[in-house]
């Protein structure tokens, strides 16, 4: 047996802690370095991660093998620009003023995840509790309801030793009211007073007619109560458990990614050369990443970029002719504004360039910048394919890309819901805006 093959290790998983670290993704940045099996079975399809996560002793004969081909290169011996030994030299000192901030941070996290867990414990006992009580509660209504038919009778054909119990005196109300002992028979005792307090009296019409509405009213209870005798109720359970499950996984996750936006300029730096956008930081791609399913592999490649590529008509059908599931963002000013706002869109179906509408389920537009995403409408109209300029969505359009110039409809949109909480200059009230474009960046996820 090879020697690398017996390396194992033995480390926990640091997002499943019950688990230990199984396989290593061998793509450079990805999105998550490290799997248990635990992060494998959850990914909605396990299958796609197969090729890119190898064992440690693979990866441990690949680095060998690539060593031992590239050391012959190496010249040693050479002198490092003292340019190069400054920016090391204070490396701890440095990691130990991060790592300090970091624990803080971590602090703070920690203490609002511990809250936010305490409170959806909570709100979750509770609606079990109410359910749980529901269905207890139809046990006692028909309970009730046999008593209640019992009191009618004895009111309507009372005996001597029934009057006390029908017509009890306050001290009597009093010796009742302690000698419960739970919610449920206060709930029955309460009942009863108040259907007493507003029973409706028997008209002072003759005798003959008393006696008339008496038997009417106890006939129509009698059936009541054999009509709902044999009842069994049940919840309506509208969604199935791992719908609703992985609904709520979806909707928790992406309020959380909104919540903690990190601000991180070391991984702006480092994953440079992986995104090579010029104004996008990894905050924005976390954003992006919250508005996908949360099991969507989620490495943006850049594939267009206006201020390297060209801005002109057909660089972008150049560059992004059949290509698919891309994400186009456009950085340009609205009127009035001092900064730049970030806006696009996302397509999962290839761009065509004969002029015709591409339909889509998936498709969407956002902003960045204030953080929005308008859900396609109009699903035969998400997107349009021409030969010439940038990004077509919708079919009015909603937002077109020519050249250096875009068109964005801010009211009246065609088939995307929101369009006009992408401005975020208040006082302008237009219909639609022609903006001149800094930048453009498109993106595929394939």
């Amino acid at each position: 047996m090879a020697e690398y093959q017996k390396v194992s290790v033995n480390i926990n998983c640091p997002i499943h802690p019950s688990e230990i670290i199984q396989r290593i993704a061998t793509e450079v940045n990805p999105v998550q370095e490290l799997y248990c099996m635990e992060c494998i079975l959850s990914k909605e399809d396990p299958t796609s991660l197969s090729p890119s996560l190898k064992t440690i002793p693979d990866l441990i004969a690949t680095a060998s093998v690539f060593y031992a081909q590239n050391k012959s290169a190496l010249k040693p011996g050479e002198q490092v620009p003292q340019e190069y030994i400054e920016i090391v030299a204070h490396q701890n000192e440095m990691l130990e003023t991060l790592r300090k901030h970091i624990e803080e941070e971590k602090k703070k996290v920690s203490n609002v995840f511990d809250s936010l867990m305490q409170d959806v414990v909570k709100i979750i006992s509770e609606k079990k509790n109410e359910y749980l009580h529901g269905l207890d509660q139809q046990l006692f209504n028909l309970r009730y309801w046999y008593i209640f038919v019992d009191k009618q009778i004895k009111k309507a054909y009372p005996s001597e030793e029934d009057i006390p119990f029908l017509y009890p005196s306050q001290e009597d109300l009093v010796h009742r009211l302690g000698k419960i002992t739970n919610a449920t028979h206060l709930m029955a005792f309460v009942r009863n007073l108040k259907e007493d307090l507003n029973e409706q009296k028997f008209s002072s019409r003759s005798t003959r007619n008393l006696e008339e509405d008496k038997n009417a009213y106890l006939k129509k209870l009698s059936s009541n109560l054999a009509e709902v005798a044999n009842s069994k109720p049940f919840y309506q359970q509208k969604l199935e458990f791992p719908l609703l499950k992985d609904q709520n996984r979806r909707y928790f996750t992406e309020t959380i990614y909104k919540m903690f936006e990190l601000e991180d300029p070391v991984l702006d730096v480092m994953r440079l050369g992986t995104f090579n956008s010029k104004f996008l930081k990894n905050q924005d791609f976390q954003l992006l990443k919250s508005w996908f399913p949360v099991n969507m592999k989620f490495v943006p490649r850049l594939i267009y970029q206006g201020s390297r590529d060209g801005m002109q008509r057909t660089q972008f059908r150049h560059f992004c002719h059949e290509k698919k599931n891309t994400i186009s963002i456009i950085k340009a000013k609205f009127p009035g504004q001092k900064e730049s706002s970030l806006f696009g869109g996302f397509l999962d179906k290839p761009w065509t360039v004969g002029g015709q509408y591409i339909k889509s389920e998936h498709a969407f537009i956002f902003s960045l910048t204030t953080r929005v995403k308008c859900e396609v409408t109009g699903h035969d109209y998400a997107a349009q394919g021409k030969s010439k300029g940038g990004p077509i969505f919708g079919g009015s359009p909603d937002l077109q890309v020519i050249g250096e110039k875009c068109y964005l409809a801010l009211a009246n949109s065609f088939s995307y819901k929101g369009i006009e909480k992408i401005n975020e200059n208040k006082n302008y009230y237009g219909e639609q805006m022609n903006l001149h474009i800094e930048d453009i960046e498109v993106y595929t996820l394939d």
